[in-house]
């Protein structure tokens, strides 16, 4: 399903099970605030040229235009961080290890992976109305390594992508324990 994407520090024999980013709602619910913004700066330009009719000739016209046109480029701004906020975090599940790529701001990114092994415990939760009918929530991966908790954050099914996780963790601890049982026996 996943064999067109490719990620640098891919294993050769590692294949991708799950490609996830937040679910698309919590992107169209910060759209909403920039939409809202939007509607206001039309509303007061508005509404400043219907109480004056001379408005475009005061001194004032200019100070607003130029109010507007900065708010329009904090809006432009603020709406291309979220675009990157959601589009560069990603979490990758493949058959040997879990990888956690965030991104905060413009020119800083955190990757974090995990081997299936170190996982000690996964948990998911759906928290209110919304998540529960759109179905996104919270995954949490405990770990035996140095990062206390591994967080998958508002993605979709996440009952579905825990148990992913946890029959995956099962298949390597077996593959590992048939390894060593091997090793021990003396047949390599």
């Amino acid at each position: 399903m996943f064999e067109e994407i490719k990620f640098p520090g891919q294993h050769e024999n590692e294949k991708i099970i799950l490609f996830l980013r937040r679910h698309w709602f919590i992107f169209f619910m910060r759209i909403l605030f920039i939409l809202i913004a939007i509607v206001a700066l039309v509303t007061i330009y508005v509404f400043f040229s219907t109480v004056n009719s001379n408005f475009k000739e005061s001194a004032f016209y200019n100070l607003l235009l130029f109010g507007e046109s900065l708010a329009t480029l904090f809006i432009w701004n603020f709406f291309f961080i979220l675009w990157l906020d959601f589009y560069l975090d990603a979490w990758i599940v493949t058959n040997e290890r879990i990888i956690n790529i965030e991104q905060r701001g413009f020119f800083i990114r955190k990757i974090s992976e995990l081997k299936l092994t170190k996982i000690q415990d996964v948990s998911s939760e759906i928290v209110g109305v919304i998540p529960t009918l759109f179905n996104y929530g919270n995954i949490c991966v405990q770990t035996a390594g140095e990062i206390d908790n591994f967080t998958f954050f508002q993605i979709p099914n996440p009952n579905y992508v825990k148990n992913v996780i946890v029959d995956l963790q099962e298949k390597e601890r077996e593959s590992e324990e048939e390894e060593l049982g091997s090793f021990i026996r003396g047949n390599p």
